[in-house]
């Protein structure tokens, strides 16, 4: 499956973040960060992940570029969190059917670990980013509507992109190719094929 890219990218690997850079970091960007647990899980996170992407956090931290999140990120990394905690859980106690619902509710300390680690993880995320505002309003709806067919992107990224877009945010760093797909963004990232692509469609960008 070939990705159209229509954003510019950058490849995180060799890019050295500037202090004026203004970042939306994506939701598995900073569940790679701050999660400490992620690469415990039986489904873990590939190695590129797991180390480019802190390392360039890391570095823009460093320069004092501008990060940011949304409320979007939180609902987000609570999900990732819990399915992460849930698959640790459950293969330790040899339960590999145990189900979300079955999780949350019939595990009482297993669940107050959950919403501890959720919590922590959103405070180290706010201690380093700025939380951007975000109305899902008629108005917000109506715009995202507007740019939905021309990207290739789920429901949850389309927010995103909308948001970022609507306040001036062009930098997104993540390792979701669909981000790929919005024209006028530059997308951060490590992601193998979207970079190949990228350097085909003569969008891979060198700062």
């Amino acid at each position: 499956m070939a990705l159209v890219i229509r954003a510019k990218v950058v490849d995180i690997k060799s890019d050295i973040p500037k202090e004026t850079d203004r970042f939306l970091i994506d939701t598995n960007a900073w569940y790679w960060l701050f999660y400490t647990r992620a690469s415990q899980t039986p489904s873990a996170p590939l190695p590129h992940q797991l180390s480019d992407y802190p390392k360039y956090i890391q570095k823009a931290i460093r320069v004092k570029a501008a990060l940011n999140c949304c409320a979007l990120n939180f609902s987000e990394l609570a999900h990732n969190i819990e399915s992460a905690e849930r698959e640790i859980y459950a293969n330790l106690a040899n339960r590999p059917t145990l189900k979300p619902k079955e999780f949350r509710h019939d595990c009482p300390s297993q669940r107050r670990k959950v919403v501890t680690t959720i919590n922590d993880t959103w405070s180290d995320v706010l201690a380093v980013s700025t939380m951007l505002s975000l109305t899902l309003d008629a108005v917000f709806m109506q715009s995202a509507l507007t740019l939905f067919p021309s990207v290739g992107v789920d429901g949850y990224d389309l927010f995103m992109a909308e948001m970022a877009l609507s306040q001036g945010i062009t930098q997104i760093v993540t390792d979701d190719g669909d981000y790929a797909s919005v024209s006028g963004i530059t997308v951060f990232t490590s992601n193998p094929r979207v970079i190949q692509n990228a350097q085909s469609f003569g969008k891979l960008l060198v700062r």
